[in-house]
C-alpha cells in the first residue's frame, strides 16, 4: 500500500515515548545550576535506528516564557547534518545531557529560514510534573476544532486545519515577567520560537482526499509531496531516549499519524515533546514504533522522513509542557468494519481503527469513510449510495444505519451522515459514551435514483374522526417516471379545529419538528440516543397528521395540549426541562423506499363525525 510522509509542523509531534532501564537511573540536572557557556550533549536518529549524538551549547534561560514557572532553555546545535539542515521536524523531544544528567528536550525552534540550528529546551523536571500531575479530562472536546455535527466537508477539512494552526503556534505575545538569564538579545528571539514539527504520516489515501488533507494542514509547515515508505518489519517493544516513535491517529487500511523522537522513559512510563501536541489533556493516542528512512534538508524547514511501526502502547496524556505514555496494551478504538458494494467492480471490505477521543474520532470516521468510497468510485456524476449498518455503543445501546443518498454529492453525505452519530454521541453533555463497533454496508451505483414527491390525496373527500382512510402519494421517479404509493392513515378520536396532513422528506420533517414540534433538546442520554435512532433518513416518506393545538416538551419528548394542573407540577419542578411548542402531531407514519426521497405537500381539512 502506498505511504505518503507529509510533513507539518504539528505541535509536539515529536517528543516521544519509550522503555528503557538506564535512562530511569538518569537523574536530571536542576535548571538553577544552567549557565550560558555550558555544553550538552542530545540525542537523536537521522537514518534507521541508530542513535546519533549532537552538541548542544547553551546561550541562557528565558525564565516565565510559557507562563509562571515555564522556563525554556536556548541552545546552539551543532553535530550530526544540523549545519546542513538546522532544527528539523522530527526532533522535538531529542534529550539533551549535562554532565550525565537529563537536562530536557529539544522543542521549540525559530521561524523559517533560520541560519543557524538554535533551538528552545524544555526542562524536563516541567515535563514530568505536567504528565504526572494530571488528570482524567472532564471537557467534552477540544476547542479550537470542534465541530457542530452533521458537518459539511469544508467544514471537516478546516477543522484539520485549525488542528494543525493549533499545534504549529508561535509564542508572539510574551508574559510581562519574563527574565533572561544570558544575553538579553534572546527575548527578541522568544517571539519567533513555535514548537517543532513532527512527520506526518498518510497511507492508503486517494490522491483527491490526500491533496485536501494536504491544503488544509498547509498553514503548519512544508509537505513533502512524493515520498513513500513501507511499513518496518516487527520488533520488540523497547525504546531509548533518542529513539524514533510514532502516535497513531487512524489506522488500518487507511493511516494517519506521526512520527518524533523519545525524551525519557522511567519503567513502562515516558515522556516527550516538551510542549503539546494538541493540548488534549487526557487522551489515547496509540503508540507506536517509528523508522527513520533519511533527512531531507530544506531552506524553509528540514524534516525526517520516517513511518509508523507496530503499536507498542498508548500516549495518554497531551499536556502543556509534555505528552505522556505507558508501554503496554493498546489503547481502545473504534473498529470501523466497511463493506464496499459496487454494481461496477464487486464488494471488497475495509477495516480501520480509530482514536477514542471527544473531538477527533468523529473527524477520523469522516475521512475513513470518504475515502473509501473516493478511491474506488468517481466524485462527480450521478450517484447514488445505499447506507445500512449498526453503530454500537456497547452497553450504552446501538443505533441502526439505513439510509440512501443521490446525486453529486451523495459521497460526502454519506460519511457526513455516518459520523454525525459519533460526533453527537462522544460530545453529549449527559455521560461518558465510547462508540465501540461500526459495521457499515454501502451500495454504491452510477445513476441517480431520487423520488420526488409530487402530489397527495385521502380516498375520501370527507375524513372522518377515528377512521382509517388509505393516503396516494404520487411520486416521480429521475427523468420523470410516475408511480403512486398507498399508504393506511388513521384518524384521532378528537381534533379541535383543522388538521394538516405532510408527506414529506426527512430534510422537511427535520426542519419543521425543530421550529415548531420539537425545539427543545434532549435532557438524558437515553433521550438523546433516541433521537439519533430516530433521526430523519433521506430514503423514507413522511407522513405526519399536524394540529394548531399548543403542546408540551417535556424532557425531550412532545405531549399534546396539558391539563392545568399537570403544568403547575411540572413548573414547580426545575428539574424538568418544559417547553412551550406551537403544534401537536397527533399521527406519524411513514415508508421507507430504494431511493433517495424530495418535495413536500399537504393537505389541510377538518375531520367529521362518524356517521356524517
Amino acid at each position: 500500500m502506498r505511504r505518503l510522509i507529509l510533513s507539518v509542523v504539528f505541535g509536539a509531534l515529536g517528543a516521544a515515548l519509550l522503555p528503557a532501564s538506564p535512562a530511569s537511573q538518569t537523574t536530571f540536572f536542576p535548571i538553577d545550576d544552567v549557565r550560558p557557556g555550558m555544553v550538552g550533549t542530545g540525542r537523536t536518529v537521522f537514518a534507521g535506528d541508530t542513535l546519533s549524538e549532537f552538541k548542544a551549547t547553551i546561550i541562557g534561560v528565558l525564565r516565565n516564557v510559557m507562563g509562571p514557572r515555564r522556563d525554556l532553555i536556548l541552545a546552539r546545535l551543532e553535530g550530526g547534518p544540523l549545519a546542513n539542515t538546522g532544527v528539523m521536524q522530527g526532533m522535538s523531544g531529542s534529550p539533551v545531557f549535562i554532565d550525565g544528567k537529563l537536562l530536557g528536550a529539544v522543542s521549540y525552534s525559530l521561524g523559517s529560514f533560520p541560519k543557524e540550528p538554535l533551538a528552545g529546551i524544555t526542562p524536563i523536571a516541567e515535563m514530568v510534573a505536567a504528565v504526572d500531575g494530571s488528570v482524567s479530562r472532564t471537557t467534552t472536546g477540544g476547542g479550537a476544532f470542534d465541530l457542530r455535527w452533521p458537518a459539511t466537508s469544508d467544514e471537516v477539512f478546516a477543522a484539520f486545519g485549525r488542528l494543525a494552526a493549533r499545534a504549529a503556534a508561535p509564542l508572539n505575545a510574551l508574559p510581562s515577567d519574563v527574565r533572561a538569564i544570558g544575553p538579553v538579545s534572546m527575548l527578541d528571539l522568544a517571539p519567533s520560537l513555535r514548537p517543532i514539527g513532527a512527520a506526518m504520516v498518510l497511507s492508503g489515501f486517494d490522491p483527491r482526499v490526500d491533496r485536501d488533507l494536504r491544503a488544509a494542514l498547509a498553514s503548519a509547515g512544508p509537505a513533502d509531496q512524493n515520498a513513500t515508505a513501507n511499513r518496518p518489519a516487527s520488533s520488540a517493544p523497547t525504546l531509548r531516549p533518542g529513539d524514533a516513535v510514532g502516535m497513531g491517529m487512524l489506522r488500518g487500511d487507511t493511516e494517519m499519524g506521526a512520527t518524533g523522537t523519545v525524551t525519557w522513559v522511567d519503567g513502562t512510563r515516558v515522556y516527550g515533546f516538551g510542549h503539546p501536541f494538541l493540548n488534549l489533556g487526557s487522551t489515547a493516542f496509540a503508540m507506536t514504533k517509528a523508522q527513520v528512512y533519511t533527512v531531507l534538508p530544506s531552506l524553509d524547514t528540514s524534516m525526517k522522513i520516517a513511518t509508523l511501526g507496530p503499536v507498542i502502547g498508548v500516549m495518554d496524556q497531551d499536556r502543556s509542557t509534555a505528552v505522556g505514555g505507558t508501554l503496554g496494551a493498546p489503547p481502545k478504538s473504534l473498529d470501523i468494519n466497511l463493506t464496499l458494494q459496487s454494481e461496477r467492480a464487486g464488494e471488497r471490505r475495509f477495516s480501520f481503527q480509530v482514536i477514542q477521543d471527544p473531538s477527533l474520532t468523529a473527524l477520523f470516521t469522516y475521512v475513513a469513510v470518504l475515502n473509501s468510497v473516493i478511491a474506488y468510485e468517481r466524485q462527480t456524476g450521478m450517484l447514488a449510495i445505499g447506507a445500512s449498518g449498526t453503530l454500537s455503543f456497547g452497553a450504552d445501546g446501538s443505533i441502526a444505519i439505513d439510509d440512501y443518498f443521490s446525486g453529486d454529492g451523495a459521497i460526502t453525505s454519506v460519511a457526513g451522515a455516518i459520523a454525525t452519530p459519533v460526533g453527537v454521541a462522544v460530545a453529549n453533555e449527559f455521560k461518558r459514551v465510547t462508540p465501540e463497533r461500526l459495521d457499515v454496508t454501502l451500495k454504491v451505483a452510477e445513476r441517480t435514483t431520487i423520488a420526488t414527491i409530487e402530489r397527495v390525496w385521502l380516498d375520501t373527500v370527507k375524513p372522518k374522526f377515528g377512521a382509517t382512510h388509505t393516503l396516494q402519494v404520487q411520486l416521480r421517479d429521475f427523468r420523470g417516471v410516475a408511480r403512486t404509493i398507498s399508504m393506511p392513515v388513521t384518524m384521532p378520536a378528537h381534533a379541535d379545529g383543522p388538521v394538516t396532513l405532510l408527506v414529506t422528506d426527512g430534510t422537511g420533517l427535520t426542519t419543521l419538528e425543530q421550529r415548531d414540534i420539537k425545539p427543545g433538546k434532549p435532557a438524558s442520554w437515553p433521550a438523546l440516543l433516541n433521537d439519533l435512532t430516530a433521526a430523519r433518513r433521506g430514503n423514507r416518506v413522511y407522513v405526519r397528521l399536524i394540529t394548531s393545538s399548543a403542546g408540551t416538551v417535556v424532557a425531550g419528548e412532545t405531549l399534546p395540549a396539558l391539563p392545568g394542573s399537570v403544568r403547575s407540577v411540572l413548573d414547580a419542578d426545575a428539574t424538568v426541562g418544559r417547553a412551550p411548542v406551537s403544534k401537536t402531531i397527533v399521527g406519524a407514519w411513514e415508508q421507507r423506499l430504494d431511493a433517495a426521497v424530495k418535495g413536500s405537500r399537504e393537505m389541510t381539512f377538518t375531520l367529521s363525525p362518524r356517521g356524517q
